[in-house]
This record gives C-alpha cells, structure tokens and sequence, in this order.
C-alpha cells in the first residue's frame, strides 16, 4: 500500500505531546468520518498530532480511494451478510473490519513526523514494532514474497512497500494521505483471520483463482491471537502499543476525547459523505 523504500532511512521526531484517543466500536460511516475530522484540525493546527484506536459495531469493509468496487467486490454476497462498505480517503486494497484493532495517526505540518511519505511511515512503523514488543511478540519489517500468484483486493495479501510482519506474514496493514499541511494513516492490527470468510466478500476471475489465493493467505497473512497466548483486551493492546509508541518516538501520549468542533465535523461528514455503501467503479465525487 505504500511504495518500496530502504529500511535504514534516517528520521528524526521532534520531542512534544501527543494525543490519544481510545474510542469503541463505532459504525463504519462513522468511523471515517472520525478519522477525516481529525485529519482536518491537525491540518489546521487546532489539535496536536493524534493516534486513534478503534472498533467496529459490526464487520465493514473499507476499501482504497482508488479501488474500484464493481471489479473487487462480491456485491450480492456484502448486500446478503449485511456488510456496510465505505471508501477511505487512503489509499490501498480492501480491509474487512471487525477481528482487528484498527487505528489512525494524524498530524499536521509542524515537523512531529518526517515531511516525507517514507519517513513518517517508518516512524509510525518503529511505533508499532516497539508496541508490538511489549505484547511478547517478535514483530519485524521484512518484505513479504514480492509476487502474488494472482492478485488479491485484500490490502494484507499486498506486497508492496516494507510491511509489519510477524512470522514472515503480514499482521498490520497500513495507508498514507498526505497534503501540504499534513498526513492521515489509516491501519488496522489483525486479531484473527479467516481466510474463507474474508475472501467471500470478494470477487474473482474463477473458482480455481479464488482457491489459490485463500491458500496463499494462510501463509502470508497472521493475526495477534495466533501470537499470544490468551486472549488480551483491545485496552491491554492499546496501552502496551501506546508505550511503544512513547519509547521509540520520544513521545508523551495524552489521553483526550474529540473536540466539539471535532465531534460536530465527523457527524457531518458521516451523514453526507460516508453514508451510502459504494459499488462504483471509482472515486464518487461528493460522495464516498
């Protein structure tokens, strides 16, 4: 989801207060909208930079802003299983939410982060590596296989960029938005995957395709619970993943809520922009 890079690139993070926000589960028109308001009043340099971590009421997917959903997604099957689709303003493949700790870091143009694209990916990634840690679990930044056997709408069966692997199978996946006054990161940490469940909501050149890449997935993607020995709360996960977070970025993490005006935003933009599932072949304009 992000272009290839060196894995030893210099970075530097400005020492600074940062604010974290733990919501729960939260609808997926809702949850996009959150994550976009924040972007905004980091831009605007109302709020300080913001890591986000989140649930979902309900399975959603989200898809890349330039996926196209008519060629991706099995339609009849979402409408059946009730599945809402909304399209993030990142980019990347298709992310099916419920069994994952999804998260987002927001930050304006005030020199927290790298101002590049590589950098502050890597930055937000030795974040995660150190959590990650914390949690007794070994993660690294290798590259998965580079060719895929047919190509899978799954944003964890991507190969592109240096990925959180654990095991050598990916275990977080993540996108980038950049503008002149800032950046979003969406991302979402894996609790478990079903290779079945989660490919029936996709669509394929034929059965045969379909088959070899659920195959494929199990040995090239993971989740935390395969990991670890019981099962962890999201608070648990969180608050040693915060830690990682503090310790490789030289970071304080404030805990906050949103702001009103924050709060105003997200119910805006859920109600005019993420409402309405998205079976279009691209980018819908006012719309998702």
């Amino acid at each position: 989801m992000i272009c290839s890079w060196g894995l030893h690139e210099r970075w530097k993070v400005k020492m600074s207060e940062w604010r974290i926000i733990e919501d729960g589960p939260g609808h997926a028109a809702w949850n996009m909208a959150v994550d976009e308001a924040i972007a905004e009043s980091c831009r605007r340099g109302l709020v300080p930079p913001t890591i986000r971590f989140y649930a979902w009421t309900r399975p959603a997917l989200t898809i890349g802003y330039f996926q196209k959903a008519d060629r991706d997604l099995n339609q009849s099957v979402c409408r059946k299983e009730e599945i809402p689709i909304v399209r993030r303003i990142t980019g990347g493949r298709a992310v099916l939410h419920g069994d994952d700790l999804t998260y987002c870091v927001a930050s304006g143009a005030h020199g927290e982060l790298p101002d590049t694209l590589r950098g502050s990916f890597l930055a937000i990634r030795r974040g995660f590596i150190r959590g990650l840690h914390h949690l007794g679990v070994e993660a690294d930044s290798v590259r998965p296989p580079a060719k895929e056997t047919g190509r899978s709408p799954l944003c964890f069966m991507s190969a592109s960029g240096h990925e959180i692997t654990c095991q050598g199978r990916k275990i977080i996946g993540s996108a980038q938005r950049r503008w002149k006054d800032g950046m979003l990161q969406q991302g979402s940490l894996l609790m478990g995957f079903n290779p079945e469940t989660t490919h029936q909501f996709f669509r394929f050149p034929d059965e045969t395709r379909r088959e070899r890449i659920i195959r494929e997935s199990r040995s090239r993607v993971i989740g935390l619970g395969d990991l670890i020995p019981t099962r962890m709360t999201s608070e648990m996960i969180v608050r040693q993943i915060a830690t990682g977070f503090e310790q490789a970025l030289g970071l304080t993490l404030k805990p906050a809520g949103l702001t009103p005006l924050e709060h105003e935003r997200a119910e805006q933009l859920a109600r005019t922009k993420y409402a309405a599932d998205v079976f279009d072949n691209g980018r819908r304009s006012g719309s998702i």
